[in-house]
């Protein structure tokens, strides 16, 4: 899994719950190591980098080998991909 790769995985899946009649937001993507951290941005944010301040949020984590996606709660970008605890066997 690339980052364009990831960027259009995870636009679909926050874009794509969504609905037609709203219009689609703007993802923030991280790259890490093990993966892709992806949120949902501040449609106008005063740093573009900065994580909106919503209590109670929740980002997306994308495996970089297996592109499984799972959520996680909105803490910044770097903090989430130093708990991401890699591939695990099942």
């Amino acid at each position: 899994m690339n980052l364009d790769q990831a960027r259009a995985l995870a636009e679909e899946y926050i874009n794509g719950a969504r609905g037609p009649e709203q219009d689609a937001v703007p993802v923030g993507v991280y790259g890490f190591d093990g993966g892709y951290v992806a949120w949902v941005r501040d449609l106008e944010p005063d740093d573009p980098a900065k994580l909106p301040e919503t209590l109670g949020g929740g980002c997306l984590v994308i495996d970089r080998a297996t592109g499984e996606v799972v959520t996680r709660p909105l803490l910044d970008p770097e903090t989430v991909a130093e708990l991401w605890p890699g591939r695990r066997h099942r």
